[in-house]
């Protein structure tokens, strides 16, 4: 299995990302990602381009409302040049809180977006100069010839997907499935990967042929008791000032509706200390990675066989000097760190 970083985008500085990265390659991490969300994606990952020569890079994920298909490939394909054939495309269609209350952007039947988006997009990086792209479709069309040779003959497309019709889109189109944090490795082998092969095996593709990458909260730190509650306030700020509608789907899907009651309940009332009492450690231990450096190692095991990649995402934000958010990015590069290296 292999193992990556994830920069969500606070607390820390552009060049202090790129040195994070550097250290990441360095200690054998297979990739290094970035959310688009508080830093922008082509451009954070193209520092990051600069600063590394052989990790995998990719957004984690790109909103799809935000850009045409078009634009996202022109984008794509100078930074896959520029990077040397690095770059996977993570891409999803977002929520109603980021398109509609942060860009002000209607979010319009996402699934058949996603689908037209990503069918246009892998034909755009494909193409070579002289070929004319051409398709239509309802949301989304295209007419247009390149004019430079792209460095590979595609560019991986992962899409974010949770719920069950988005990720039946994922098996039917993208060459990968991007998934959360919040999910146990029981809920994803059992339900998620089903139903995204099912999609593709259905649609003339081979499953096996398709990637899948999961980003959970880990939360490190030697202290059992401290290294969860971390993940349990990183968990209820998805509550505020909403409850965030993915994550509270898929705690209610695994059986953990009652802390789900729980931080819908108090996280908008601002008792913060009530929602956590509702994730308890049976809650933290099934949907987190959380504990020591060797605790979370051994607890990652537990998705070999069952996804291609895990991405870390770090937790450790709240109430913390910059420093202290450093030392937690360098502790989840050491959990993924290969042994004996």
């Amino acid at each position: 299995m292999r193992y990556g970083l994830i920069f969500a985008g606070g607390g820390v500085s552009v060049r202090q990302v790129m040195e994070l990265a550097c250290e990441a390659e360095r200690a054998g991490l297979d990739s290094v990602y970035v959310t688009e969300a508080w830093r922008s994606g082509f451009v954070m990952l193209t520092a990051i381009a600069a600063a590394t020569e052989r990790v995998e890079i990719g957004p984690y994920i790109l909103n799809a409302y935000g850009r045409s298909p078009w634009l996202t490939a022109l984008s794509a394909i100078d930074l896959d040049e520029y990077c040397g054939g690095r770059l996977v495309l993570g891409l999803g269609s977002g929520n109603k809180h980021i398109n509609e209350d942060w860009q002000g952007i209607e979010q319009v039947r996402p699934l058949r977006k996603m689908e037209e988006y990503i069918t246009v997009l892998k034909k755009a990086v494909s193409a070579s100069p002289g070929e004319n792209v051409e398709w239509q479709g309802e949301m989304h069309s295209i007419n247009w010839s390149p004019a430079i040779q792209p460095v590979r003959d595609t560019i991986p497309v992962f899409l974010a997907a949770l719920y069950p019709k988005m990720t039946a889109v994922a098996g039917r189109v993208a060459d990968g499935i991007a998934m959360g944090a919040l999910l146990s490795p029981g809920y994803v082998r059992d339900t998620v990967m089903p139903t995204f092969r099912r999609a593709a095996s259905e649609a003339g593709r081979d499953p096996a042929l398709l990637g899948s990458t999961i980003a959970p909260f880990v939360s490190v730190d030697e202290n059992q008791n401290v290294a969860r509650q971390a993940a349990r306030e990183a968990i209820c700020r998805l509550y505020s000032p909403l409850p965030h509608p993915y994550y509270d789907f898929v705690l209610r899907e695994q059986g953990f509706s009652k802390a789900a009651d729980a931080a819908s309940k108090y996280v908008p009332e601002r008792n913060m200390e009530k929602a956590m009492e509702a994730f308890t450690d049976d809650v933290i231990d099934a949907v987190t990675i959380s504990g020591s450096i060797e605790h979370c190692r051994q607890q990652l095991k537990k998705f070999d066989g069952i996804v291609d990649q895990v991405l870390f995402v770090n937790v450790n934000y709240s109430g913390t000097s910059q420093e202290a958010i450093l030392t937690a990015f360098r502790n989840l590069i050491e959990v993924g760190r290969p042994q004996g290296k």
